[in-house]
């Protein structure tokens, strides 16, 4: 899996999606709800869903990162460990107007996002009538 980034209408391949680091679940956000052009009244009909999820180990930097309306997102709690399903990543540049400075902006799609479930090793150890007795075990970190 690579970041994709959008050049020209294209989706270009750029860095391994590793170097993000480790993704965990922030915030679920407001849906996006349809618009009628003729009544100018909300359809309620949900055309995006919308998170926050906070990206790297060391240096963590927070991002919101916008859903199809049928991606289950709903049941991440804050802290959960995700990964990105077919993310799509579109950098976008904003030129200098007007004596404002130019910025790029990133903007994140995905077509879902799904629960990493991680292993780990805990050994124990704790002394029994001067015998010494070791306990490994795997425990799943939710």
């Amino acid at each position: 899996m690579v970041l994709k980034f959008k050049d020209n209408n294209n989706i270009t391949d750029a860095l391994d999606v590793s170097s993000l680091g480790s993704i965990r679940f922030s915030s679920l956000e407001d849906p996006v709800l349809g618009f009628d052009e003729e009544t100018r009244q909300s359809t309620g009909e949900i055309t995006k869903k919308r998170a926050e999820l906070v990206f790297g180990d060391k240096k963590k930097i927070s991002s919101r990162v916008t859903f199809p309306p049928t991606a289950e997102i709903e049941t991440f709690k804050w802290r959960d460990p995700v990964e990105l399903v077919d993310p799509e990543f579109h950098l976008t540049y904003i030129a200098a107007q007007d004596g404002n400075r130019e910025y790029y902006e990133l903007v994140i799609y995905a077509e879902g996002i799904k629960k990493v479930i991680t292993k780990k090793g805990i050994e124990a150890t704790t002394q029994i009538d001067g015998n010494d007795k070791q306990d490994s075990k795997n425990k799943n970190e939710k």
